[in-house]
């Protein structure tokens, strides 16, 4: 197993331990002679940024271009760099596609087969506090095509309660940070069948969220964060927070019909 990695952030210093490596979570450029119906082959141009070094708070424009079949969702993060790691999303949203449809309610992108890809975002991060304790929470979105105030944000992690054994937990909060959500999920049963259930939060449990770490080699790695202490009358809550000082990578991401991820980066310096 990897050493645990350290940064400081905001006044405290957080341990990363990388884990095994995770397939399912892999680029499309892994195993290319399985192809499958939804596999989708891009041609990208760099990542160009409208500045590669800024100060803490401001935003930053983004620009590129992707040819492609089968693109299914195209995003962005904020990937700080830590030793030969990438960890993160430190902050993570999906892009509009030009066209959209719409099923039963639900909006999704139309994605044609050749892009060009211009945003802004603000250089900022999410911390997950109980309390005056908190830890580093790389938030998804639940919902393309949803005004933010409207978005899911969900946070995968370990619980565990006491000394009992500990188990994966979903969180899902709304945009204010209010915890709306909480899954627990018993250890796969045989056939790997994994049974869901309402989770009861106790004083004393603790909940590590996940992180992906990626390495200089491309491959991706599940990570844990510093634990979080629940419980004592305070309630769990994300709060978006500048991003702390330091080397970053700006990303774009594109998944195709199979889940397949590809990433195209371009690296950005944010100082004090």
């Amino acid at each position: 197993m990897a050493k645990k990695i350290t940064l400081m952030c905001n006044g405290k210093k957080l341990e990363f331990n990388p884990l095994i490596s995770d397939d399912d979570e892999g680029d499309s450029t892994k195993n290319p002679d399985v192809q499958g119906p939804g596999q989708g082959v891009f041609e990208l141009s760099d990542l160009v940024l409208s500045a590669n070094e800024v100060e803490v708070g401001n935003a930053v424009s983004c620009k590129t271009s992707i040819k492609g079949k089968n693109i299914s969702q195209v995003s962005y993060e904020l990937m700080v760099q830590v030793n030969n790691y990438a960890i993160g999303p430190v902050q993570r949203h999906f892009l509009r596609s030009p066209k959209e449809r719409e099923v039963k309610g639900v909006v999704h992108p139309r994605w044609p087969e050749e892009n060009e890809i211009e945003f802004e975002f603000r250089l900022a991060g999410r911390l997950l506090f109980c309390g005056e304790g908190f830890t580093l929470a790389c938030m998804t979105p639940e919902r393309y095509g949803v005004e933010p105030d409207a978005q899911i944000w969900s946070l995968e992690g370990v619980y565990q309660r006491g000394g009992g054994e500990p188990f994966r937990v979903k969180l899902e909060f709304d945009s204010q940070g209010a915890l709306v959500k909480k899954t627990g999920f018993w250890p796969a049963s045989v056939g790997g069948v994994v049974s869901p259930f309402e989770l009861l939060i106790e004083d004393g449990d603790t909940f590590e969220p996940y992180v992906t770490m990626i390495n200089e080699k491309g491959e991706i790695i599940t990570g844990l964060v510093n634990p979080i202490m629940l419980g004592g009358g305070n309630q769990l809550r994300w709060e978006q927070v500048e991003a702390c000082p330091g080397n970053y990578l700006a990303c774009v991401v594109i998944e195709d019909f199979d889940g397949k991820k590809t990433r195209i980066n371009s690296e950005i310096i944010i100082k004090a």
